[in-house]
C-alpha cells in the first residue's frame, strides 16, 4: 500500500509537534516547512535523525525562497498548523500577523492547490465572537478568518480539493508548555505562585491533544464534506470547581485569585460537529494525573 504523503506547517508548535511525531511513528511520509532561523528547530532535527528515511524539511529564509523551493513538490495532503497568536496586538505586530496567519499558508496553497487531494486548517472560536459567521475577536482571528476565505477561493476553484477547517475553544496535553490557563496553573503551582484567574464563573470547553489528532486522522481516512466544523468536548469545565477538586487530592493547595469579571456564555451551534469525531479523554483525570506527575 502507497504510504500517504504529508505536507505540514507549525510543527515547532506544541499541537503541530505532536502531530508530527504521530505521523512519522504511524508510517506517514512527511515534509514540514520550517523558518531556518528557528530556535526551536532543535527537537525538529532530532526527529529527523530518528526518521531520516521518511522525513524531509524544508527550511526557508524569505518568501521568494519558499516559492522557490515549493517549486513542483507534490503532496497527498497538507495540513497547516502554522499561527502566530496575541489576544492583543501592537502597530509594529500587525506585519507579523499577515504574514505568518494569511501571506504565508496562502503561498503554500497556491502552489499544491491542484496536486493535493485535502488541506486541513487549523483555528479558533475566537473566529465567531458574536456567535456569527467570521466575525473575529481580535487581530488574530480576523488574520485566521481572512485565510479560510482565500482557502475557500482555492478550493472552489478547483473541485479536486477539499478544504477543511477544525476550530475548538481550548486545548491541553501532555507535557503542555504554552501559557493557556492549565499549564499556567500547574506551573505556578511547583512555583507556590498564586495564579490570578478573571472569574470564578470561567468555565472552558478543553480538549486533549490527542482527540485534535483524531480529527485529523478522521478527516484523511473519511469522505467528509468540505467546510468549517467544530470539536468540543461534552461538557465545559468550571475552573473554580476543578480547582476544588484537585484541592482534595493534592498534598498542597492550589493558590489561586479570583476576580470579578462577569462572563458571557457562548453558545456555538453556528458550526457543525465534525462527522465520525467524538472526544475520548476525561479530561479533570488528566489534569489530575498531570499535576501529580509534574509536581512530584
Amino acid at each position: 500500500m502507497k504510504k500517504k504523503k504529508l505536507l505540514l506547517t507549525g510543527t515547532t508548535g506544541f499541537i503541530g509537534y505532536k502531530f508530527l511525531s504521530f505521523a512519522l511513528s504511524n508510517n506517514f511520509l512527511v515534509i514540514d516547512i520550517l523558518r531556518a532561523k528557528n530556535k526551536k528547530n532543535n527537537k525538529i532535527i532530532k526527529l529527523k535523525k530518528k526518521y531520516k528515511s521518511k522525513y524531509k524539511n524544508i527550511f526557508f529564509d524569505n518568501n521568494n525562497d519558499l516559492s522557490k523551493k515549493l517549486k513542483n513538490i507534490k503532496v497527498d495532503y497538507f495540513i497547516n498548523f502554522a499561527t502566530l497568536y496575541n489576544n492583543n496586538h501592537l502597530h509594529n505586530q500587525i506585519p507579523n500577523f499577515i504574514n505568518s496567519n494569511i501571506l504565508f499558508p496562502t503561498l503554500i496553497y497556491d502552489k499544491i492547490s491542484y496536486t493535493t487531494k485535502k488541506v486541513i486548517n487549523f483555528g479558533s472560536m475566537m473566529q465567531h465572537s458574536r456567535n456569527e459567521l467570521l466575525t473575529s475577536k481580535n487581530l488574530y482571528a480576523a488574520t485566521k478568518n481572512a485565510f479560510e476565505m482565500i482557502g475557500n477561493y482555492y478550493a472552489d476553484i478547483n473541485s479536486q480539493t477539499k478544504f477543511y477547517n477544525i476550530k475548538f475553544y481550548e486545548s491541553f496535553g501532555d507535557n503542555d508548555p504554552r501559557k493557556k490557563i492549565i499549564p499556567t496553573i500547574i506551573n505556578n503551582y511547583k512555583k507556590n505562585i498564586t495564579t490570578k484567574i478573571i472569574s470564578k464563573q470561567l468555565s472552558l470547553n478543553i480538549i486533549h491533544t490527542d482527540d485534535i489528532i483524531n480529527s485529523i486522522m478522521i478527516l484523511l481516512n473519511n469522505n467528509i464534506k468540505a467546510g468549517s466544523y467544530y470539536i468540543k468536548n461534552t461538557y465545559n469545565i468550571n475552573i473554580s470547581n476543578l480547582i476544588t477538586n484537585l484541592n482534595k487530592e493534592l498534598n498542597k493547595k492550589i493558590k489561586v485569585k479570583f476576580g470579578n469579571k462577569s462572563i458571557t456564555s457562548n453558545n456555538y451551534n453556528i458550526l457543525k460537529i465534525l462527522p465520525k469525531w467524538k472526544p475520548t479523554k476525561n479530561l479533570e483525570n488528566l489534569i489530575l494525573k498531570t499535576f501529580k506527575n509534574e509536581t512530584n
